[in-house]
């Protein structure tokens, strides 16, 4: 389950640069963004009701690459995000191909294709759980959060506008730590969609998006063939935090 607590806990740091991005359509962006969150049970996650965006190669600091693809219906409360990674480390050669999808309060993550130098090691087991704890104490935190300071001690810079992919949307930078006011994240949002973010030598950008597009359902669903195993995700997420502070 590693994999899909490491894939959250990116998806929480994006969830609050998208909470800043200002890239709704009102005079007080953050502040509407947090009210949306706070008042809707399944709040919108996107300004498109579907697409799809394919993510250019991303270089993982000279041991191998990952390609991203997002697919999402219904605002974004359907989403599944497709991945491949290919790494050489220490002679290791791994070929990764995995889907983590999030439906309404239902998480799901499952390989598709996993092999070893070339041996198949591919898992037919798919992990699902309940990820409604989660977004409760995301909904929480965002009721009881004081934006303007949190903007202030992150150094938050809206910065212009960066055209990509064909579509232009709203350029911000923030300081994940004010005590490094040059260590900064910068992100590019279209309607809430990442179109870009650098983290020092680690970039992600869209290469082609595709707006409205008919998204198939057998996206947000686990393939046939596999076997479902049910997870705590809560109990999960505590192990992991556990195992990362005794590395």
């Amino acid at each position: 389950m590693k994999h899909f607590t490491k894939k959250t806990s990116g998806i929480v740091l994006l969830s609050a640069l998208v909470l800043f991005s200002g890239c709704s359509k009102s005079d007080n962006p953050v502040s509407n963004a947090v009210s949306s969150l706070t008042s809707e049970s399944q709040p919108k996650r996107y300004e498109i009701k579907s697409g799809i965006v394919h993510y250019a190669p991303m270089n993982l600091m000279g041991m191998g690459t990952t390609t991203e693809t997002l697919y999402f219906d219904d605002y974004g409360r359907k989403e599944a995000v497709e991945t491949i990674t290919e790494s050489n480390v220490m002679g290791i050669k791994t070929y990764e191909h995995r889907v983590q999808i999030t439906d309404g309060t239902i998480g799901i993550s499952y390989e598709i294709k996993k092999t070893v130098n070339g041996k198949d090691e591919t898992s037919k087991v798919a992990q699902k759980g309940d990820i409604s704890e989660f977004q409760d104490m995301a909904k929480m935190m965002a009721s009881t959060m004081d934006i303007n300071e949190l903007k202030k001690n992150m150094d938050y810079r809206e910065e212009g506008t960066e055209t990509i992919s064909g579509v232009t949307g709203k350029k911000y930078s923030v300081a994940m730590n004010k005590e490094q006011p040059d260590a900064r994240v910068y992100g590019v949002m279209y309607k809430n969609i990442v179109l870009k973010s650098e983290m020092g030598s680690i970039s992600k950008t869209a290469e082609r998006i595709e707006e409205n597009a008919a998204v198939p359902a057998s996206k947000f669903a686990i393939p046939e063939g596999y076997t479902v195993e049910e997870v705590n995700l809560a109990e999960e997420m505590k192990k992991a935090g556990m195992e990362e502070s005794e590395e």
